[in-house]
């Protein structure tokens, strides 16, 4: 019955703080700054009730009140019922994006806050998104240091007084020594305890030598990983410049250029999408183990210059919706089926170029297959290979592991946040039928 009533309450506030934005909106839109801060504060008010200890019942209540309050208020500012509700409708579609985005950003959230934590706070539950490390000082005043050369560590005892641990036993005790004032207090010696009677003085300081150390455990023949990030590149490079010229071209010339059996040779590309990859797989690698090509990085890379089903049907269809009268303008000043395709055909389809590129680039940083299937030499792996294999070598060492993760995916994200507009927009003309 209490697990009920917080779910009432919980949806409660939900709707209300729906409505509480809706009018904050409207209210700035219709240039009433007293209505916006007093929604504001009311929506401030109710997340905090609603992450109190209360009853469930007060939540409840304070949501009813605040969601009364913003329908009032929307009903003052807005020009009539429908522009009210139309407020309203944003708001909630605009809450469920931001809902629905924090959702989907709490594992990559948990990546980087896990590469940079230190190896005591990986297993701690409940987990700790904000890294801290244990507060570290020189040698006192009176000369006190730990024997190893380490910096002194900083605790408290049960009773809250603060001490430093001077040494760290084979039994599992910690020598530590009371202080007063920031150094060691004279009248209370050294003293011999548990490791469970000692609460940890913690600050917030991530633990960037994760990822300089992650690097330093790769073997010294990849240098440090740069091969790794080398063929990559070249797979990545020469697989997206060969999707888009293969693709694009063989797209050109089934949408523009007229021969016999063409429609026959279209179905016949569109039919091998229905093949599953596990069909091909044994009999592209016996062409490759007879081609000399096994253990190179040519198998991974050259298949892509035969174009891709997917990509050709999708540039047909902006091919063909740009009007025939530019191709024939530009055949009249000269140009050749070559020509128009270089000069006007590709630069009208930039966006769907670009959106192949980018699903290409990110085919190839992150195919871990073909390279599992056709390679077996370090110096010939790629990064998704690599950390895979950097993965069972340091499975125990979840900081190291998460740091390394985060090196390989990170030039993905940069690259996406840069081309997110082409992407989208290619995406966006490809569901309009390429108008």
């Amino acid at each position: 019955m209490y697990a009920l009533m917080w779910l009432i309450a919980i949806t409660l506030s939900l709707v209300s703080i729906t409505y509480l934005l809706s009018a904050v909106i409207a209210s700035v839109r219709a240039g009433k700054p007293f209505f916006a801060g007093l929604m504001a504060v009311a929506g401030i008010a109710l997340t905090m009730t609603l992450f109190s200890r209360l009853h469930p019942v007060v939540p409840a209540v304070v949501a009813v009140a605040s969601g009364l309050g913003a329908m009032a208020i929307l009903r003052l500012v807005t020009r009539n019922a429908q522009h009210s509700s139309e407020n309203t409708r944003l708001s909630a579609a605009h809450l469920t994006l931001l809902a629905g985005s924090f959702i989907f950003l709490i594992p990559f959230a948990w990546l980087i806050s896990t590469s940079l934590k230190t190896d005591e706070e990986q297993a701690i539950f409940p987990p700790i998104w904000i890294p801290t490390q244990q507060v570290e000082i020189g040698a006192l005043a009176s000369g006190l240091k730990r024997p190893d050369g380490k910096p002194l560590r900083l605790s408290h005892l049960t009773d809250g007084t603060q001490v430093v641990e001077v040494e760290d036993l084979p039994s599992g005790e910690v020598v530590v020594q009371p202080l007063l004032n920031g150094q060691a207090d004279a009248s209370k010696p050294s003293m011999t305890i548990r490791r469970d009677q000692l609460t940890k003085e913690r600050k917030v300081s991530p633990r960037w030598e994760n990822y300089s150390e992650a690097l330093a455990y790769l073997p010294k023949e990849t240098t440090y990983g740069l091969t790794f990030l080398k063929n990559t590149l070249i797979l990545t490079i020469l697989g997206a410049i060969g999707t888009v010229l293969s693709s694009s071209l063989v797209a050109y010339a089934f949408a523009r250029v007229r021969f016999p059996g063409k429609d026959v040779l279209f179905l016949m590309v569109l039919a091998t999408m229905m093949v599953p990859a596990a069909v091909t797989m044994m009999p592209q690698f016996l062409i490759f183990r007879e081609l000399g090509w096994i253990d190179t990085l040519r198998p991974l890379w050259v298949p892509a210059f035969f174009g891709s089903a997917f990509n050709i049907f999708l540039l047909r269809q902006f091919f063909l919706s740009i009007p025939t009268e530019l191709e024939d303008a530009a055949r009249i000043d000269g140009c050749g089926p070559f020509g128009i395709y270089w000069r006007v055909m590709l630069p009208l389809v930039k966006p769907a170029l670009a959106a192949i590129a980018i699903l290409a680039v990110l085919g190839a940083w992150n195919n871990f297959q073909g390279p599992l299937i056709y390679l077996s030499s370090p110096e010939n792996m790629p990064m998704a290979y690599g950390l895979q294999l950097y993965q069972q070598q340091h499975s125990g060492e979840p900081g190291l592991l998460m740091a390394a993760s985060t090196l390989v995916i990170m030039p993905i994200i940069v690259l996406f946040f840069f081309t997110q507009r082409y992407f989208i927009e290619g995406v966006s003309l490809t569901g309009l039928g390429g108008r």
